[in-house]
């Protein structure tokens, strides 16, 4: 990921950051246009079950959110595949535990194979909270390989923590020439975008809901998410510059000003509701 504090000047770093841009676009678009069921969003306590399991095992921000991405594309496809068979879906249910520490397991070896969990460490994971010895390692390689398998092994997931990161430094270029420096070199930024974003992904089918319509689950714009994120971040820390950020990333990912102000406002509402 990039980190758009660090001063990466000494090398033609605008046009590589473009060609990820661009790269990002046209997997969002074809995301978006894909019409692909969202039926997961249903599923509201995934992300905690996730959340928390990383955090147990001290793993980088990134896996939670891929380990969540991946489980999404699995449960969408095996539904797909299997949602005339109840002996499929029985087994689905069954096994859901396992297949969300595996999706963990395989997150946390794409951020680092040095330190990834192990098989061992879903074994003893799954026999600690079940209280019976009944997982074994065949059970684990055989999750593994049934969702790679059923996504075709594509994992090149579209994350937002990623498109915030290449969107942050688009913003540190455009304060810098508006002469903004409240914001320009302000980690704090970045943190209150990170903390904003694992609030989203917990409340996320409240969101999507709230932003599309209850029953309209659909595909959801990444970056249209990730330029919300950043705008309610702007809000919280400096509120006077929020309408200017919001505008300029609006132009930059050329989307209606008007749905980035709508997801923004979902956000505000629902991340900061202490009840439901």
């Amino acid at each position: 990921m990039i980190d758009y504090i660090v001063n990466i000047s000494d090398i033609d770093s605008s046009a590589i950051v473009d060609d990820v841009f661009e790269i990002m676009c046209n997997k969002n678009a074809e995301t978006v246009t894909s019409n692909q069921s969202c039926q997961y969003f249903l599923n509201k306590k995934l992300p905690e079950i996730v959340f928390n399991l990383s955090k147990l095992f001290k793993l980088a921000p990134e896996v939670r959110y891929f380990a969540v991405e991946l489980f999404h594309a699995f449960s969408n496809k095996y539904i797909q595949q299997y949602s005339q068979r109840k002996d499929k879906m029985i087994a689905f249910c069954s096994k859901s535990a396992l297949y969300i520490l595996v999706c963990i397991q395989i997150a946390s070896k794409m951020s680092s194979h040095y330190k990834a969990i192990t098989q061992r460490n879903v074994i003893n994971q799954m026999n600690l909270a079940s209280g019976q010895n009944r997982v074994t390692k065949s059970d684990v390689i055989g999750a593994e390989l049934e969702i790679l398998q059923l996504v075709n092994y594509d994992l090149n997931f579209l994350l937002p923590l990623d498109i915030i990161d290449v969107l942050l430094y688009f913003l540190q270029n455009f304060l810098k020439a508006e002469n903004q420096s409240g914001l320009r070199n302000c980690a704090k930024l970045k943190e209150t975008c990170s903390h904003i974003l694992e609030m989203v992904y917990l409340r996320q089918h409240h969101i999507l809901t709230s932003f599309y319509g209850s029953s309209a689950i659909q595909a959801c714009d990444q970056i249209l998410l990730s330029i919300a994120v950043i705008c309610v971040a702007v809000f919280v820390i400096d509120d006077n510059l929020s309408e200017d950020v919001a505008i300029f990333l609006s132009k930059k990912c050329n989307l209606d000003l008007s749905l980035v102000l709508k997801m923004s406002v979902c956000i505000t509402e629902n991340v900061y509701k202490t009840k439901e």
